[in-house]
């Protein structure tokens, strides 16, 4: 199993969609990079190539399938898998994502698990990372208190 962290891109115009989706993904374990404009965001990907990019599909004054293309035409991100964020996943909207090499989608609002489970897809293990086990260890440690609950 790879011990490095996996660096996931966040390009969305939404700073409170980024910051919580930020502190959920440092939480399970991964770097994080953001974009919250679309000119900046090949920049930074070429710059620092991420191992995943989530782009928004609503850019303010971008298409995200604009960025999808930029990114493709970049040797560094040529093959980096994106995971598509939107309101919106009807049939017309995958299929101009697939014309970009999109395969992932990701639905607004997000469920934080799904996410999870699905960047586990896309780097092909469902195993657990350091810090989810950690986490789940802390759970399960006795705290050396008793708990009683009272119904009436």
């Amino acid at each position: 199993m790879e011990t490095r962290e996996r660096m996931v891109m966040i390009v969305d115009d939404d700073a409170h969609f980024v910051i919580a989706l930020e502190k959920r993904l440092r939480a399970a374990g991964y770097r994080t990079v953001t974009s919250l404009t679309a000119d900046k965001a090949v920049g930074k990907a070429v710059d620092s190539p991420p191992d995943v990019i989530l782009l928004d599909l609503c850019l303010n004054g971008a298409d995200g399938l604009d960025v999808a293309a930029a990114l493709r035409q970049e040797p560094a991100t040529a093959h980096t898998p994106i995971i598509f964020v939107t309101g919106s996943a009807s049939a017309e909207f995958k299929s101009a994502c697939a014309a970009v090499g999109g395969k992932y989608f990701l639905a607004k609002p997000y469920d934080p698990d799904l996410l999870l489970q699905l960047l586990r897809s896309v780097f092909g293990t469902d195993e657990l990372t350091e810090a989810q086990r950690l986490s789940a260890a802390k759970r399960r440690q006795p705290t050396g208190q008793v708990g009683y609950q009272y119904t009436r």
